[in-house]
C-alpha cells in the first residue's frame, strides 16, 4: 500500500516538473504572426478606457489588437524600442506603440499626421494613455 502511495506521487512529481520545465522554457508569443483577435480605432479604444478600464481590460488586455489611427508623435530617443504614438481625442493622451528594434527604418519612414494600422500586444492604460508592445505595422 505504501508503495503504491510513493508512486502515485513520484509520478505526479514528475509530471509536474516536465509542465514546468515545459512552461519556463516555451518561447514568448510571436505577435507579427499570432492572428489579429480585435479590431478597432485608437480612439474608440481610448474612448472604452476612459468609460471602464475594467471591463476593457477584460475584453482588451494581452490581446493581439490591430489598431488604426493618426500618428502624432514618433519617439525614436530609444532605438532598442522605437514607438508610435496615434491621437485620441484627448490632448496629451495617446495610443503608444512599441516596436522592436528590427522595424526602426519602418518607424523613421512615418510621419505625423499618418493613418497608419498597426498590431501589437495590448499591455493597457498608465497615466498617458494606452501601451501596445511587439507592434509591426500593417496594411
Amino acid at each position: 500500500m505504501f508503495k503504491k502511495i510513493l508512486f502515485t506521487v513520484l509520478i505526479f512529481m514528475i509530471l509536474g516538473l516536465a509542465v514546468g520545465y515545459y512552461l519556463w522554457n516555451k518561447p514568448p508569443r510571436n505577435i507579427a504572426t499570432a492572428p489579429v483577435q480585435v479590431y478597432i480605432s485608437a480612439i474608440e479604444l481610448y474612448k472604452a478606457y476612459a468609460a471602464n478600464e475594467e471591463a476593457s481590460n477584460a475584453k482588451y488586455l494581452a490581446k493581439v489588437i490591430a489598431v488604426e489611427g493618426t500618428v502624432v508623435e514618433l519617439q525614436l530617443e530609444n532605438e532598442e524600442e522605437p514607438t508610435v504614438a496615434l491621437a485620441t481625442d484627448v490632448a496629451d493622451i495617446t495610443v503608444r506603440c512599441g516596436f522592436k528594434k528590427e522595424l526602426l527604418l519602418e518607424v523613421k519612414a512615418l510621419k505625423p499626421g499618418d493613418k497608419i494600422k498597426i498590431k501589437g500586444k495590448c499591455d493597457g492604460l498608465d497615466m498617458f494613455g494606452m501601451v501596445f508592445t511587439q507592434c509591426t505595422l500593417t496594411k
